[in-house]
């Protein structure tokens, strides 16, 4: 960093935070998770360089959102940095539970910014501010079995067609299962990747429900069509289950977020090591990247911003990116991390974290009743998906349930 950036770095700080004061301890607050463990493996040198003296409490994800914003409003300054989902973005913005960044990173030359695509750029964005770092870079992509599809002359699928077709010729050739989604408790990932990919839309402009239109009832007929070619018991899957049977199982492909590659690299996981290729996720009526992951921030209360400050640019910035990734953290979406060599040998995916400018970024929708709405999704399709209800009814009453949840969002 040269003299004139340091300069300015401290400047920033004063500005934004008041007087630095040299801090003797700093209180993280993080989230059981790969991204959690690597954070924690830079403490040793973090504190021998700093001197500052790194407490760490982990929360489990079920209750670290509420418990944070619960603290944050008591004021008590008991955490300096915290680890939280990008699906809080909204809640946390609204309730001002975390510190804008912005002018911090524009003078972090160590940060860089600018090392980041343009629409990765505002991840950790609520209402114009940047409220978190990015943490991870998870976008959904197209896993498939190398060897499976070799012998099959098959190719990794453009699109959805191509994708059921490729499902439907590995079941035939009895390769194993044709392909896996998550048709259980954690339906709404694909669920709603498959609606924008066939040109749907959660809502308007307006925030009135959109679920029921004809793109919505394409892709979830699509949806439950797939189940023909997943293995038996699929309908029930979780997340993590999609992953662990792709895994130990014979599959011929799954779309998954990148982030649980890791679990591709253990033994104990994967029964298919050097056989598993990706590729983009499969196009629809419209090119999208539904991208998901961790942020990382300064709750507004935090005792020492400062020093908080520090540790996330120690961890997070240019320099350290190479060993974050292979301290055994998801990949944060960088460009300089795209295009190692010696990371490229280890986690193939890293160039589809580049995304192209002309796919529309999708995140989990920034609303703070997406809790509710999200609960409203997945009590709705287990009953279109086992043929219970006919698609278009269900999603007709899917949207009715839809508008007081919205109308909640509109008149907060």
């Amino acid at each position: 960093m040269t003299l004139s950036k340091c300069l300015l770095s401290a400047a920033v700080l004063a500005a934004t935070f008041g007087t630095p004061v040299l801090a003797e301890e700093l209180n993280l607050y993080l989230i059981p998770s790969p991204s959690s463990t690597a954070i924690q493996s830079f403490i040793p040198a973090f504190t021998e360089k700093t001197g500052i003296t790194v407490n760490v409490t982990e929360v489990p994800y079920g209750e670290a959102h509420q418990k944070l914003l619960l603290t944050v409003q008591q004021g008590q300054g008991q955490y300096d940095v915290a680890q939280f989902d990008n699906t809080f973005l909204a809640p946390y913005g609204a309730a001002g539970t975390m510190q804008p960044l912005d002018a911090l990173i524009g003078a972090s030359a160590e940060y860089d910014i600018a090392d980041f695509a343009t629409g990765q750029q505002d991840y950790g964005k609520y209402d114009g501010q940047t409220l978190g770092l990015t943490l991870s870079t998870e976008p959904m992509i197209q896993w498939y079995r190398t060897d499976i599809y070799a012998d099959l002359g098959l190719k990794p699928a453009a699109t959805w067609d191509e994708y059921m077709a490729n499902a439907k010729a590995v079941k035939e050739a009895d390769k194993g299962d044709g392909a896996m989604f998550g048709w259980g408790p954690n339906s709404s990932w694909w669920w709603m990747t498959l609606l924008w990919s066939f040109g749907g839309n959660l809502y308007d402009d307006q925030l009135n429900p959109t679920v029921n239109t004809p793109e919505a009832v394409a892709a979830t007929q699509f949806f439950k069509d797939m189940l023909a070619f997943g293995p038996e018991g699929g309908i029930s899957a979780t997340g993590d289950d999609v992953t662990n049977k792709f895994l130990s199982t014979e599959i011929g492909a799954m779309v998954q977020y990148s982030g649980y590659w890791g679990m591709a690299l253990d033994p104990a996981n994967s029964m298919h090591a050097g056989k598993i290729g990706t590729a983009p996720m499969p196009m629809g009526a419209v090119d999208v990247t539904h991208l998901a992951g961790w942020n990382i921030g300064i709750p507004k209360d935090a005792k020492n911003p400062e020093a908080a400050w520090q540790f996330m640019e120690f961890v997070l910035g240019k320099s350290n990116a190479k060993a974050y990734l292979m301290a055994g953290a998801a990949a944060i979406g960088r460009n300089s991390i795209s295009s190692d060599a010696e990371l490229l040998a280890i986690h193939p995916y890293l160039p589809l974290l580049n995304i192209p400018a002309a796919s529309r970024i999708e995140r989990y929708p920034q609303i703070r009743v997406w809790p509710e709405f999200e609960k409203a999704v997945l009590d709705a399709l287990p009953a279109m998906l086992n043929g219970e209800v006919e698609i278009q009814a269900g999603l007709d009453a899917l949207n009715e349930t839809l508008k007081p949840i919205l109308a909640a969002e509109a008149g907060n």
